[in-house]
Order: C-alpha cells, then sequence, then structure tokens
C-alpha cells in the first residue's frame, strides 16, 4: 500500500507499532453485531466502519460484488483518522479478506476557513459547498477547490478560486464556440494529429502533446492541483491567447485553412478530454456539438495518449 504524499506512512506505522487497547464494543442499538454467540454489543463506529471494504459488497456472503470489486484501488481520506479508520481497514481486510483493502491511500488536504480555523457546526463557521453550486455551479466550485489543492497541509477556503473557475468554464465555452464555428459544414473530428504546415501549427501541436504527458502524469501521482495549473496555463495562453490568435489569419489563406481548421479542433478536442475530470459538465455539454461520427459520450472517450 502507498501513501500519497509519502510522509503520512510514518504516522500509521507509528501508530502501529504503539498500539494502546481499545474497546471494540457500544451498547447502543444499531450497528455490526459483535460475531459472539450470547453477546448483543455492537462493534465500536470505527470497528464497524474498517468493515466497509467487503461489509457494503455482501460479505460475510461470496457475492458476484465481493468477488469482481474486492480489493478496491484507491482510498481518499483526511489526515485524522489515519489510525482511526484506514488502519482498520487495512488489518481488517488483511484478517478477513487475506488482501489488502486497496493499493493507493490519498491523504487530502484539510479545507479550512479563510482566516484558517477549523470549520465546526457548533462554531457556525462550515462553508457549504451546495451553496456555492447554486450561486457558480457544480463545475466552478469543483475546479475552485481543485485550484487550491497544491500538495499543502491545509487548504484555506476562497470563493474568489470559485469565481475564477466560472470565469474559465465561460472561457472555455466561448473558445469552443469559436472553434466550432470555424468549421466547414461536413468536418469530422480527428483522431490522428494533424500535419503542421506552419511554424505556429508546429508550436501549438508540441505544446498539446506536452501538456497531454504532463496531465496524465500529475493525475496518475494524485497531484490534481498541479495538474489543473498546467492544463489551464495551456489552453488559455498557449491555445487561446496566441493559436486562436493566430488562426483567425491562417484560416484566410486558401493553402493552409483546412489544415488550420484541423489543428483548431484537433487541440480542442484533446483539450476537452483533459479537463473532463476537473469540469466534467460543461465539457459533456461542448462534446455535444463536437461534430462526428461517433456520438458515445465524453466520459467513455479514449484518455489521450
Amino acid at each position: 500500500i502507498k501513501f500519497h504524499p509519502k510522509r503520512w506512512e510514518k504516522v500509521y506505522l507509528d501508530w502501529l507499532k504503539n498500539i494502546r487497547d481499545w474497546t471494540i464494543s457500544r451498547q447502543i442499538w444499531w450497528g455490526h453485531k459483535i460475531p459472539i454467540e450470547g453477546v448483543d454489543d455492537v462493534l465500536d463506529t470505527w470497528f464497524s466502519s474498517a468493515l466497509w471494504p467487503f461489509a457494503t459488497l455482501g460479505w460475510p456472503k461470496q457475492t458476484d460484488d465481493l468477488k469482481t470489486f474486492y480489493p478496491t484501488q484507491i482510498l481518499s481520506t483526511d489526515r485524522d483518522i489515519i489510525n482511526l479508520w484506514v488502519a482498520r481497514m487495512v488489518y481488517s481486510g488483511l484478517e478477513f479478506m487475506k488482501k489488502p483493502p486497496f493499493k493507493d491511500i490519498i491523504i487530502h488536504a484539510t479545507v479550512r476557513t479563510k482566516d484558517g480555523q477549523r470549520m465546526s457546526k457548533s462554531k457556525g463557521n462550515v462553508v457549504n459547498p451546495l451553496d456555492f453550486v447554486e450561486k457558480f455551479g457544480a463545475d466552478a466550485t469543483r475546479f475552485g477547490l481543485i485550484w487550491q489543492d497544491m500538495g499543502t497541509q491545509d487548504i484555506k477556503w476562497s470563493e474568489e478560486h470559485v469565481l475564477a473557475g466560472k470565469k474559465f468554464c465561460n472561457k472555455l465555452w466561448n473558445a469552443s464556440r469559436f472553434v466550432l464555428s470555424q468549421l466547414p459544414t461536413g468536418t469530422q473530428r480527428v483522431a490522428k494529429k494533424p500535419k503542421p504546415r506552419t511554424a505556429d501549427d508546429k508550436k501549438i501541436l508540441t505544446a498539446c502533446a506536452r501538456i497531454e504527458k504532463e496531465t496524465t502524469h500529475k493525475i496518475d501521482r494524485f497531484e490534481f492541483g498541479q495538474a489543473l495549473h498546467g492544463l489551464y496555463d495551456f489552453f488559455w495562453h498557449e491555445f487561446c491567447d496566441r493559436y486562436i490568435e493566430v488562426a483567425k489569419e491562417q484560416i484566410l489563406e486558401p493553402g493552409i485553412a483546412e489544415s488550420t481548421q484541423k489543428i483548431l479542433l484537433y487541440v480542442l478536442t484533446q483539450s476537452l478530454k483533459l479537463f473532463h475530470p476537473f469540469v466534467p459538465f460543461i465539457t459533456e455539454e461542448i462534446w455535444t456539438h463536437v461534430p462526428s461520427e461517433n456520438k458515445q459520450r465524453l466520459v467513455v472517450e479514449a484518455w489521450p495518449q
């Protein structure tokens, strides 16, 4: 099992090496009954939660879901419950299923208030993400949260990043509308990288290949904020600010107009694929307007190779 970031592995192991007694039972009405005849007590909340990776799949029965989906792949959680929950899930999985319950553990940043306080219902300082979804949209809210996730231990929540996400979604929509409006009737989405005809063509296609590689690498390493920052810079500055402006002139030249249109469409479709994990709703909507004989949804398209 690998921790991401790796430093949390030490917290996990230190607790196991210095283990202390912990009652496993509670005298309450609901929960997993302790598997001992004559005892009506249920498991303590965290010991009950430790069964989650396999109990939710039908265990102790050998269901098809259990055979198919255990072990799982990734656990994403907060640092405060590494010992309370993560460790218990691991040793429970090893004990009852003879396999660890997951391969990777992402310890995500803790979201705090703008002034750095821990959010608490008793303090009344909890931020409800649904309020931001209602005000700015789900994509903008996702953008604002991921944008701040740069590998630090804590995030100070700020509405300005959600507003920036909304502005970016507008940019993505308008740039897409421009590209699609430049395509002649009958144009189909191109799967292969078009051949460059100008120095600017070559530059944007090289940049596109670079960002595909960088984004894939960062997502594989669970560096979501870094991936989004790189994508944002590529799309806004290299594609919109530079190439689209050049393309407006190239489209007027008969010898290179067609290749320019193909490159515009190719870079747009690759960008939509890369942005889809971050802003899934607007990218899926734009995808329905991309001309293609293949009408499958963006969410099931192949990731750029």
